[in-house]
């Protein structure tokens, strides 16, 4: 009897491990990728084979296939993923406590409670919505969007696009952890356009900031209380020329945007050589001939800003010390306002060899105080402020200022005549400045 019951369970093993390599080498057969497909390696255990990408969507979308998917779980280093269907949206895809690695939002991997997915596909098209809740967010408060995509056997060529909803949410979304967060006041709504392509990777994220205001962080009290720590402060008004030349060589749009510049809030990598995704790409792009998706040119940093970070400690994640940031740079718009924002700066910005301050920086390089300093002197400090250190080492050496980088600042000066700036690059030109001896 016992040799009869291990024989049959010899039998049923058998039979187990023949049907599961049968299936095995079916699903290997029905996935395999053909010749230059995209494709992935699939580990199941021992066993590991390669499946093309768009083969396991096509069949994962597909009317007859995608009902069958419903009610199966799986976990992910993603999270916790579950299929649903839906007759009227298709496939549904949930993830709960979805932690999504995206690099243009820095290191640390964006946490969403639950982030659905729908999707539908016509032939090589596929399309769908999504939905992004926060935990602790009441019902209905929540980000919705669409995607659409076009399938190739090489790639994938996703366009997603966000509804504008308030900033204040994408900030508990993007960071909910920000202790400004507790008593900022945040109005204004945000939308996000997002291209993506895979399997490069190449990305393009675009958002779009509605009258977008902060208030409530005492970013005034915080200024004052900082803005006379470099020692006498030069107080100079608007259209003093080394006010003029520092909004030319660090901010010429400066009375012109409100805190920030929406296109450095862009992100993108380009990847392989291919023609551009689509239209529609954000204000100063680049396109390289071998850019598939354009990558928008990251300006440098308002004033705004740069004033935020030098009043600011650092945070160990740099893309949340840059929401952070903005947050204070918005606040300054209301509360101290451009002009005294401008000159606060001004009486703090740094001037090489540890040196800051407009009126320390104007005696130190020309004995004389910042409001009499002469058009062409002015400007030269202005274009110190780009690159302190860099600029005045390379004075002494060179026994001469930088003229191209002066003339550069100049030529950005804004509100002056015809005969003002013909003087000013005049003065470039013939300047004789001579070096400060190293301290």
């Amino acid at each position: 009897m016992k040799t009869a019951l291990r024989y049959l369970l010899y039998v049923l093993l058998a039979l187990f491990v023949t049907a599961a390599i049968a299936v095995a080498l079916i699903v290997k057969l029905v996935l395999a990728p053909a010749k230059g497909e995209w494709s992935e390696r699939v580990q199941y255990g021992p066993i590991g084979f390669d499946v093309g990408v768009p083969t396991v969507l096509r069949l994962a979308t597909a009317s007859w296939f995608a009902p069958q998917l419903a009610g199966h779980r799986f976990d992910t280093r993603f999270g916790s993923l579950r299929f649903d269907w839906n007759e009227a949206s298709g496939l549904e895809l949930n993830c709960e406590r979805c932690s999504l690695a995206v690099p243009a939002l820095g290191d640390k991997p964006v946490q969403v409670w639950r982030l659905t997915l729908t999707a539908r596909r016509d032939v090589d098209s596929l399309f769908g919505n999504l939905r992004a809740v926060q935990d602790g967010v009441a019902n209905g408060n929540e980000l919705r969007g669409r995607w659409s995509g076009r399938l190739t056997q090489k790639d994938l060529q996703v366009s997603a696009e966000v509804d504008h909803a308030p900033i204040s949410q994408w900030y508990q979304l993007l960071v909910p952890e920000l202790p400004e967060l507790k008593r900022a006041r945040i109005g204004g709504t945000a939308s996000l356009r997002l291209q993506l392509a895979l399997p490069e990777g190449a990305f393009n994220l675009q958002p779009r900031l509605v009258l977008f205001t902060v208030d409530g962080l005492g970013a005034e009290g915080l200024l004052e209380s900082r803005a006379a720590s470099c020692g006498t402060p030069a107080r100079l008004a608007n259209d003093a020329w080394l006010s003029r030349g520092a909004v030319a060589a660090l901010d010429a749009g400066f009375f012109q945007h409100p805190g920030y510049d929406s296109a450095s809030l862009a992100r993108g990598r380009a990847s392989a050589p291919a023609a551009p995704l689509a239209a529609g790409s954000a204000k100063a792009e680049r396109v390289s001939s071998a850019a598939r998706i354009t990558v928008p040119t990251t300006p440098p940093p308002t004033l705004n800003l740069q004033v935020a970070r030098r009043l600011l400690p650092p945070l160990p994640d740099p893309e949340a010390q840059h929401l952070r940031d903005l947050l204070y740079a918005v606040e300054f718009e209301r509360a101290p306002g451009k002009q005294r924002l401008l000159q606060a700066y001004l009486d703090m910005a740094p001037w090489g060899e540890q040196l800051c301050g407009a009126e320390a920086a104007a005696r130190r390089y020309f004995k004389r105080s910042a409001r009499s300093l002469e058009p062409t002197q002015a400007i030269w400090m202005a274009t110190l402020l780009r690159d302190p250190d860099g600029l005045l080492q390379k004075w002494r050496a060179e026994g001469q200022i930088d003229r191209p980088a002066a003339r550069k600042v100049a030529e950005q000066v804004q509100e002056i005549t015809a005969g003002q700036r013909a003087a000013l690059f005049r003065g470039v030109a013939n300047a004789r400045f001579v070096a400060p001896a190293a301290p």
